[in-house]
């Protein structure tokens, strides 16, 4: 008798959650189509809407599923509509995004992302990338990585700077005063 008492208030729980999780709306109020939030309006800490952000995000995620973006990469686009819905304005956003290591593949134009995997038709980055640079994020790879993943520039698409190399655009970045975060 406990056991089914137990057991229906764990599936009454679960079906609660669902349902309020459910109720809740994405917004994203720069990267429309990608990074959608919750807009929490009873929050203690917000971004101050009068700073101006600049921050460094150093990419290298594993390319463990080339037929759709990352999480990494898609937190990108999270972290702006975060910073927005916290009250802060676009134009005090400076975001810079340097790529290296596997993630170097995602910089490139479809028919060089199918030459690494043949089994995508398109690169799936492609649009993430185009979106984050209309808004202001400044795309830079590593030429080093570039060069050892077999690309060339031919291959970089237009929104992508071609860096010496990862470490120096970090370190130039980070002396420039802007904060790092580096994700996986």
């Amino acid at each position: 008798m406990k056991l089914r008492i137990l057991t229906a208030l764990a599936f009454f729980t679960l079906v609660g959650h669902q349902l309020s999780a459910q109720d809740r709306e994405f917004v994203n109020p720069i990267i429309k189509n990608y990074g959608g939030i919750l807009d929490l309006p009873d929050v203690d800490v917000k971004p101050d809407p009068d700073m101006e952000y600049k921050i460094l995000i150093e990419e290298i995620f594993k390319m463990d599923r080339p037929d759709r973006v990352n999480f990494s990469a898609m937190n990108v686009a999270r972290l702006i509509n975060l910073h927005a819905v916290g009250g802060v304005k676009k134009e005090n956003l400076k975001v810079t995004l340097v790529i290296h290591g596997m993630a170097t593949n995602t910089v490139v134009n479809s028919e060089a992302y199918q030459g690494k995997y043949s089994e995508v038709e398109e690169n799936p980055y492609i649009k993430l990338y185009k979106e984050l640079a209309e808004s202001g994020v400044e795309l830079i790879v590593c030429g080093q990585s570039l060069t050892l993943q077999g690309h060339t520039k031919a291959d970089v698409i237009p929104e992508v700077k071609i860096a010496t190399s990862a470490l120096t655009a970090v370190t130039t970045y980070q002396l420039k005063g802007y904060a790092y975060f580096k994700w996986d």
